[in-house]
C-alpha cells in the first residue's frame, strides 16, 4: 500500500502544487473573497427579511411587519450579492496584481473600469442606466476575463515606464497617480475598441456574446450532478495525501457553483423559480456535516461506542470543532491523512450525500438552494432551514447524516479494533516487562 501511495503522490503532487501556485488560479480564488463581508452581511439581512416565509408564518405576520422587513433590508441584497460580478472584477485584479508585481490599487479601479466601459448600457425617460443582471450573474465571465487582462496591459505598460514623472517635490500620492495615467488610459481605450467591435455582432455587446457562447454552457456543466461528484471525490483524494482539496479543486469550480448562485438569488429575490439545484449554497450545506468527509455523525457515535482509549480521545477532541464543520482535527488527528482503513468512507460519503441532496430537491421533497451565503461553521439543521428557506433542508441534512454515519460505522469500527488490540498487545508488553523487572 505504500509503494501505491508513494506512487499516487508522485503523480499528484506536482499538479497540486502547479493549482496551489499558478497566479491566475490563486487570484480567481482570492478574488472573490473581497466581497464576501458584504455577502455576508446581505445573508444575514436576507435571511431575516424571510424569516416570516421560512417558518410558514407570512399569513399570521401583521402587515406592517412584512412591509418593513421588505423596505428596511430588501436593498441590501441589491446592493451586495447582486453585483458579484462587480465586486469580482476589482478583487481578481487587485490580487492578480499582487502576483505580476503591478499596482493593486490602481489596476483594481482599472479593471473595474474597463468592465464598465464594456457594459451595454440602457436608457429610458429618466437616462441611461445599466441592467442589474450584467453586473451580477450575466457578467461574471466577462468580469473574470477583463480582471485579468486590463491588469496585465496596465502592469506591463507601468512596467516599461510608459508613465508620466513628476518632480521630486510632487507628493508621493499625486506622483503615483500621474504614473498610472498613461498605462491606465491605454486600457481603458483597449476595452472600449474591444467593446465597440462587439456593437457589430450580432449580440450587440461582449456580455451577451460570451454569456451565450460559454459562460452558460460551462455553469450548465459545471453544475450538473456527474461533474459536482467528481469533483467532490477529486477533493477527498487530495485531502487524503494531506493536500487541501477545496482550494485545489474549489478553484476551478467555485466561480462556476458562484454564478448559479447568483441566478438562484436573482429569481429568488424576483418571486420567480429557482433555476439552479446545485450551486454554492448547496455544496455548503449538504455535503459538509462535520466538515470534509461527513463525519459529523460517526465522531459522535463513536464518543460512546469506541471501545479503544485514543478512538475516545481522539472524538473527544474533535467533537465541538465537527459540530461546526471544522474537519482539520479529525483530519490530521484520527488520522484520515494517508490512512487506507479510511479512504472509502471518506470519499463515498459526501459523494453520496451530494446524490441524495439532489434528487431529494430534484424530485421536489425540498426546496432548491435561496442562492444566499451560508457560513461554513453554521451547524447542521439550521444551515438547512436558511439555505432553503424550509425545514425540509433540515430534513434532507438529517437523511444525509444517517447515511453518511452508516458508510462511515464499518470502518470506524475496524480501526477502533485495530486501536484497541494495540492497547492490549501494548499492556501486555508492560506487563511482562513489569514482571520480568520483578523476578530479578
Amino acid at each position: 500500500m505504500n509503494r501505491l501511495t508513494d506512487k499516487l503522490m508522485e503523480k499528484i503532487g506536482p499538479f497540486a502544487e502547479m493549482v496551489s501556485t499558478n497566479k491566475y488560479l490563486c487570484s480567481l480564488r482570492d478574488g472573490f473573497m473581497v466581497a464576501f463581508p458584504a455577502t455576508m452581511f446581505a445573508s444575514i439581512a436576507i435571511i431575516i427579511q424571510y424569516l416570516p416565509a421560512t417558518f410558514g408564518l407570512e399569513g399570521v405576520t401583521p402587515p406592517w411587519l412584512l412591509d418593513f422587513l421588505n423596505n428596511f433590508f430588501g436593498p441590501i441584497g441589491n446592493a451586495t450579492m447582486a453585483l458579484g460580478a462587480l465586486f469580482g472584477v476589482y478583487g481578481i485584479a487587485y490580487s492578480f496584481a499582487g502576483h505580476i508585481k503591478g499596482n493593486p490599487l490602481f489596476s483594481g479601479i482599472i479593471a473595474m473600469t474597463s468592465f464598465l466601459i464594456m457594459l451595454p448600457f440602457g436608457s429610458d425617460a429618466e437616462g441611461a442606466f445599466i441592467p442589474l443582471r450584467y453586473l451580477g450573474t450575466q457578467g461574471m465571465f466577462i468580469a473574470i476575463l477583463t480582471a485579468f487582462a486590463a491588469t496585465k496591459i496596465f502592469t506591463v505598460l507601468e512596467n516599461k515606464d510608459f508613465t508620466i514623472k513628476m518632480p521630486a517635490q510632487v507628493p508621493p500620492g499625486i506622483a503615483r497617480s500621474f504614473l498610472a495615467i498613461i498605462p491606465g488610459a491605454a486600457t481603458l481605450l483597449v476595452f472600449n475598441i474591444v467593446r465597440y467591435v462587439f456593437t457589430f455582432t450580432p449580440y450587440g455587446n461582449a456580455f451577451d456574446c460570451l454569456y451565450n457562447l460559454l459562460q452558460q454552457p460551462l455553469t450548465s456543466l459545471g453544475g450538473s450532478l456527474p461533474a459536482t461528484l467528481i469533483g467532490a471525490a477529486l477533493a477527498q483524494i487530495f485531502w487524503w495525501f494531506g493536500l487541501h482539496g477545496q482550494t485545489l479543486v474549489g478553484t476551478f469550480l467555485e466561480p462556476l457553483y458562484g454564478a448559479l448562485n447568483l441566478e438562484n438569488f436573482t429569481a429568488f429575490t424576483a418571486g420567480q423559480p429557482l433555476p439552479n439545484i446545485i450551486c454554492s449554497t448547496f455544496m455548503g450545506i449538504f455535503p459538509m456535516q462535520g466538515g470534509n468527509g461527513m463525519t459529523l455523525g460517526v465522531v459522535f457515535l463513536m464518543l460512546f461506542l469506541a471501545r479503544s482509549a485514543r478512538m475516545k480521545s481522539t472524538m473527544r477532541m474533535v467533537s465541538a470543532p465537527a459540530f461546526f464543520n471544522i474537519s482539520e482535527p479529525i483530519t490530521f488527528g484520527l488520522p484520515i491523512v494517508m490512512n487506507p482503513a479510511i479512504l472509502i468512507p471518506w470519499i463515498l460519503a459526501p459523494v453520496v450525500s451530494i446524490a441524495i441532496a439532489y434528487f431529494a430537491i430534484y424530485f421536489g421533497l425540498c426546496p432548491r438552494p435561496l442562492g444566499i451565503t451560508i457560513v461554513w461553521t453554521t451547524p447542521i439543521f439550521l444551515s438547512g432551514i436558511l439555505g432553503t428557506g424550509s425545514i425540509m433542508g433540515a430534513v434532507v441534512q438529517l437523511a444525509c447524516l444517517v447515511v453518511s454515519t452508516l458508510i462511515w460505522y464499518p470502518f470506524i469500527r475496524g480501526l477502533d479494533d485495530l486501536y484497541l488490540k494495540e492497547e492490549q498487545e501494548e499492556q501486555k508488553e508492560g506487563e511482562c516487562t513489569h514482571d520480568e523487572a520483578a523476578s530479578v
